[in-house]
């Protein structure tokens, strides 16, 4: 999760959207549409299908808290493939209505789904 912190350019006090939102000051939010009810919608309205496929990805899901996890790292190619991966370990969507965060480093790129039904997206400078 430090990956997280290191493109937002300062240290957390936890990484949640809040958090993020603070430290960025003021993300745009949007409202996830009506009709959005799984993982390849989601991934979908937030951009992620449209990545080059080796665009390296950190995910920050509630499940990254849980003792011996941590964040999700994998390939734009691998989303797909994790979103299965992940209901199956974990019982539920990636997307579930929980936070989510997911970074891509050497993009310098964010996204930020919040559990109140609203996501934001973010273009960051270099440090």
């Amino acid at each position: 999760m430090r990956q997280i912190e290191s493109l937002i350019g300062s240290r957390l006090p936890s990484i949640v959207p809040d958090a993020i939102d603070a430290a960025l000051g003021a993300l745009q939010w949007a409202r996830v549409p009506p009709g959005i009810e799984d993982d390849d919608a989601m991934a979908k309205l937030l951009g992620l299908c449209s990545l080059p496929p080796d665009t390296e990805l950190v995910v920050v899901t509630d499940a990254s808290f849980k003792a011996g996890s941590g964040a999700f790292a994998m390939s734009a190619s691998r989303f797909e493939e994790f979103q299965a991966w992940y209901s199956d370990r974990f019982l539920e969507r990636v997307f579930s209505g929980g936070d989510v965060i997911i970074g891509a480093p050497v993009d310098r790129r964010l996204w930020v789904v919040h559990h109140e039904g609203v996501y934001a997206t973010a273009q960051l400078s270099a440090p």
